[in-house]
């Protein structure tokens, strides 16, 4: 089995130098780093890892804590966070959360023992302010997720205003009664995304109508629970509003299977742009995310923290597009 000494010697360095550049230190020539890793690939050369990490104290991973799986969102998220990490030697481990504070809590417990170099974290389980707290003294990224004034390292959109540019959008096509599915509002993401709505309402002097904010998980399951509840109860609505792609879909099939034509009876709207948005019949009418930008941004803030850089800014606010489609039609009426 080849050692690092045979490493150093087949290519004419010493073993510092070998060192540095399993390590990714940027203090090798090029073209001596191409040098050793063609000798590191001829002698089959496996760098003892837990080794390197007692002396670097890196593990060269990092962690990302996601809500669900199931949930397509993340995808090009994640895509965007590996393709950073992979370029500057990092693994990318995943950890679903489902929003559990315990569950949270025992991987910042993780971070604190040294088992991975960082975390990005879209999940909301955890207390504010347990996270700021830790943010201060280990490398920490939130992403989607935004309080104000939250100070710690964030990448995000502005929830709240694109939710009240896609509400004015259906007030626009002369909708007034617009019922809104808003998730979980327990989690800042939707209660942000409701405020969004409530604020286009407000400006434009419409009635806000309880009995058309419906509550639900934030799946399609939900979003067709929430959808059943309310022709249940005879509410009257042109237009749905939701706070997620999967909802909007359950919705789609509740007015569907309630004998509702999308959108000549009824318009839906979702969020995030989801794959499915646009294979979905009718196809869905949306917010779009820069999905795999916030991942690249957030990688990249992340390394930034671990190798100890002061962060020009804390947040970065990304910005967004209103995806016209088939489930909001033309509607030109306005009712009472």
């Amino acid at each position: 089995m080849a050692t690092i000494q045979d490493v150093a010697r087949e290519a004419g360095v010493s073993t510092a130098t070998v060192s540095r550049i399993l390590n990714n230190s940027p203090k090798v020539l090029p073209e001596t780093r191409e040098k050793v890793m063609a000798v590191i690939e001829k002698l089959n050369y496996n760098p003892n890892r837990l080794a390197q990490q007692f002396r670097t104290q890196e593990t060269g991973n990092i962690l990302v804590l996601i809500p669900e799986l199931a949930n397509t969102f993340y995808y090009e998220i994640i895509f965007g966070i590996e393709d950073v990490a992979k370029a500057n030697g990092y693994h990318v481990l995943i950890a679903e959360i489902h929003n559990d504070s315990h569950a949270e809590d025992y991987f910042f417990e993780c971070l604190k023992q040294k088992q991975m170099d960082g975390i990005i974290t879209f999940s909301a389980g955890i207390a504010l302010e347990r996270l700021e707290a830790m943010s201060r003294q280990f490398p920490i990224v939130v992403s989607c997720r935004y309080c104000e004034g939250m100070q710690m390292p964030n990448v995000t959109i502005d929830n709240e205003k694109a939710s009240r540019d896609i509400t004015n959008y259906l007030l626009n096509l002369g909708h007034r009664r617009i019922c809104c599915l808003p998730g979980n509002t327990g989690i800042r993401l939707y209660q942000d995304r409701l405020n969004g709505y409530l604020k286009a309402l407000k400006e434009r002097r419409i009635e806000v109508l309880p009995e058309l904010i419906c509550e639900s998980a934030a799946d399609i399951q939900g979003g067709y629970d929430a959808v059943e509840r309310l022709i249940n109860a005879d509410a009257k609505f042109t237009a749905v509003l939701t706070c997620g792609d999967t909802l909007a879909i359950g919705a789609i099939k509740a007015l569907q299977n309630s004998g509702l034509n999308v959108p000549s009876d009824v318009a839906v709207t979702g969020f995030d742009d989801i794959e499915l948005a646009s294979l979905y019949s009718p196809s869905l009418t949306t917010v779009r995310q820069p999905k795999r930008q916030i991942g690249i941004r957030s990688m990249e803030k992340l390394l930034d923290l671990i190798a100890g850089k002061k962060l020009a800014n804390l947040q970065d606010v990304l910005s967004y597009e209103l995806v016209i489609r088939e489930s909001t039609g033309d509607f030109i009426g306005q009712q009472s």
